[in-house]
């Protein structure tokens, strides 16, 4: 057992390291301070700084340390997750000396970490805990598990002569972590492993299950690894999906819960896809953080909000909380809550697409800036039959014999469902309900040589509206036996009426080919069909999709707009940070956001005055700096003292 103590001891070191009052950073809220009062600092808030990704840093642990200490015990305990934590605190500890041993143990790191990769769902009713030390607590071992990978991807990289082996396992260094998100890095290394003979990828298929198709797995991979090789400068995240939908390597690059960056502000959370109630209602749940919501709400009102009319702001929540809440009752103009969702990290962003009865539907992009807006695409489809024969809808229909229910008597034999020569509606449709789940309060009788031996067999089809959670049409068309039930013995019957393709969401068709009866049984919602065809006793079924699409995006937003998402990095390079405060500042969201508005305002005040004015006000943003320096990381007092510094402003 991990002791409690070293434990918090552990993570206190990790988040305000190296404390010491010598460590004073030169860049804190990106003012150059420095002796020379006539020094002039020329900057521009809107100046990109170096990309400093938020997913290898740990944050600020802000709830009672012990308890998040026992929440991070709980977890090595468990047997689901302690062999993977235990996997990468080996990995970070372990200290590897020359090329082989790094090659040996660094690879074995990254096809582990990308097949077994660590996970913490979240559910409907966790959003609504009183605490969520335990998800901090999963948060940590989140990162410690990207700063394995990234530990495994640089002892790699200083691999002078680098073969195919190490180019995919850089490749796959990326996908374990966070998919596509550093795209242009991982399309390098597979180029770099191509021009090095790099042919197997066996490394990246893993385990193949009893009931998988192991050539199909290997083609669908191919795909996508060919696919990001060759995939043009311009790539777009709609373009991608669409791709990727066509191709068949979709799911190989989406994600349904992880550590996630899903508003785009440089803020990774535990999120997940919830779907809860029998109508499958789908939302996205995010694990908040503790922050300041004062700070939050300044930060909201000072960049966003114009984002937001004031007749769309829900005054029973938190202001801020109306920029960040996704998981809502009524999410209808922030995503398709009836869609199956998946989020996709690409090129440094994360997207949230929809399918919808296996079609590509819409693409989102979340961000404080753009709350009313997150519709980012949309597809259209072009759709042609996969079917032998084409168009379905213009086949030729089978000879069938309709049988009016009160005639039912003289077709049927010892039926139960027949009393006094009179059919039993009631009792048949309780009979069929037992058997399909869904009964049939209008059966249609009909004769039909379903199985081409010069025979008419008793058929019944039907429909039922199913109003339970989604709702639809429950469509039959089945084989009986002589007495109106099932027939679920014989080899055309155990076909056609255990077929998938009868039930919710289908329908069925008795058509004529070249002079013989056949079946096709479709189910809409998953895009496949059986194609049925029985004589001499012989049952043939082809089970085949049922129409190939191909789906054309159309990109709803000016191509600009990501590139001003709002992000919630401090004011300075994040880099760079060195003292115990700057690192504390980094480590948390309410300080960075402060950090940025603190030095924000100190611009804007700056281009107002003339020399004398900017040289005191310099004098005092120098006061303030230190004043912040002089906490030593300790988040808290830095709160304060930037709420102090805010205030007088």
């Amino acid at each position: 057992m991990i002791n409690k103590f070293y434990i918090v001891f552990f993570i206190l070191i990790l988040i305000f390291s190296g404390c010491s009052n010598n460590s004073k950073s030169s860049n804190t809220n990106n003012t150059n301070v420095s002796n020379n009062t006539q020094e002039e600092i020329v900057t521009n808030i809107n100046n990109k700084l170096p990309f400093f990704d938020m997913k290898y840093a740990y944050k600020a642990v802000r709830v009672d340390k012990d308890s998040f200490s026992n929440a991070l015990t709980n977890y090595y305990q468990d047997a689901y997750y302690s062999n993977i934590i235990n996997r990468n605190k080996d990995f970070l500890n372990k200290k590897l000396v020359g090329d082989n041993d790094i090659k040996k143990y660094a690879i074995d790191f990254i096809s582990n970490a990308y097949h077994y990769s660590y996970r913490d769902d979240i559910s409907g009713d966790d959003l609504y805990a009183d605490d969520f030390t335990p998800f901090y607590a999963s948060e940590y071992i989140y990162v410690e598990r990207n700063l394995a990978l990234k530990k495994a991807r640089d002892l790699l990289l200083s691999i002078n002569n680098k073969d195919a082996d190490i180019y995919f396992a850089l490749f796959l260094s990326h996908m374990a972590c966070d998919s596509l998100y550093c795209f242009e890095d991982l399309q390098n290394h597979l180029k770099d492993w191509k021009k090095a003979g790099g042919t197997n990828i066996s490394m990246m298929i893993g385990i193949v299950g009893e009931y998988d198709n192991a050539n199909e797995i290997y083609s669908n991979k191919m795909n996508l690894v060919n696919y990001i090789i060759e995939a043009p400068e311009d790539l777009r995240a709609e373009q991608l999906i669409a791709d990727a939908f066509e191709k068949k390597f979709l799911k190989y690059i989406s994600k349904n819960t992880g550590y996630l960056d899903v508003y785009n502000e440089n803020n990774y959370n535990i999120s997940s896809i919830i779907y809860e109630g029998t109508a499958h209602i789908s939302s996205i749940g995010v694990i908040k953080d503790v922050l300041n919501t004062n700070i939050m709400n300044r930060y909201i009102r000072t960049y966003a909000s114009g984002a937001l009319n004031r007749n769309k702001i829900d005054p029973n929540i938190e202001y801020y909380e109306n920029f960040y809440n996704l998981e809502n009752t009524s999410p209808k103009e922030k995503y398709d809550e009836f869609s199956d969702l998946y989020f996709l990290e690409f090129n440094k962003n994360t997207f949230v697409y929809a399918i919808e009865n296996d079609k590509l539907k819409e693409v989102y992009y979340f961000n404080p800036l753009f709350i009313g807006n997150t519709r980012y695409a949309v597809y259209e489809s072009d759709e042609t039959f996969n079917f032998r024969l084409g168009d379905d809808s213009k086949l030729t229909l089978a000879k069938t014999n309709s049988i009016k229910n009160n005639n039912l008597k003289d077709f049927v034999t010892n039926s139960n469902f027949i009393t006094n020569g009179k059919f039993q509606s009631e009792e048949y449709a309780e009979y069929l309900n037992d058997i399909l789940s869904f009964p049939l309060y209008y059966p249609n009788f009909f004769l039909c040589d379903i199985n081409n031996d010069g025979k008419e067999e008793i058929m019944v089809t039907g429909t039922y509206e199913h109003s339970g959670g989604r709702g639809g049409i429950a469509s039959y068309t089945l084989l009986l036996k002589d007495n109106l039930e099932l027939d679920l013995e014989s080899a055309a019957g155990k076909s056609i009426n255990s077929s998938s393709k009868q039930g919710l969401n289908t329908y069925q068709k008795i058509y004529e080919e070249e002079g013989k009866n056949k079946m096709l049984l479709v189910d809409y919602q998953t895009n496949t069909a059986q194609d049925i065809f029985t004589e001499n006793g012989i049952v043939s079924v082809v089970q085949f999709t049922y129409k190939n699409y191909k789906f054309m995006p159309k990109l709803l937003w000016k191509a600009d707009l990501i590139e001003k998402a709002l992000k919630t990095d401090a004011s300075f390079d994040m880099n760079k940070a060195g003292s115990d405060s700057d690192k504390a500042i980094v480590s948390d969201k309410t300080l960075r956001i402060a950090d940025k508005i603190i030095s924000d305002n100190y611009y804007r005040e700056r281009e107002k005055l003339n020399e004398d004015g900017k040289e005191k006000l310099l004098e005092s943003r120098r006061l303030e700096t230190k004043a912040i320096q002089d906490k030593q990381g300790d988040v808290e007092e830095i709160e304060k003292e930037m709420i102090n510094i805010l205030e007088t402003k």
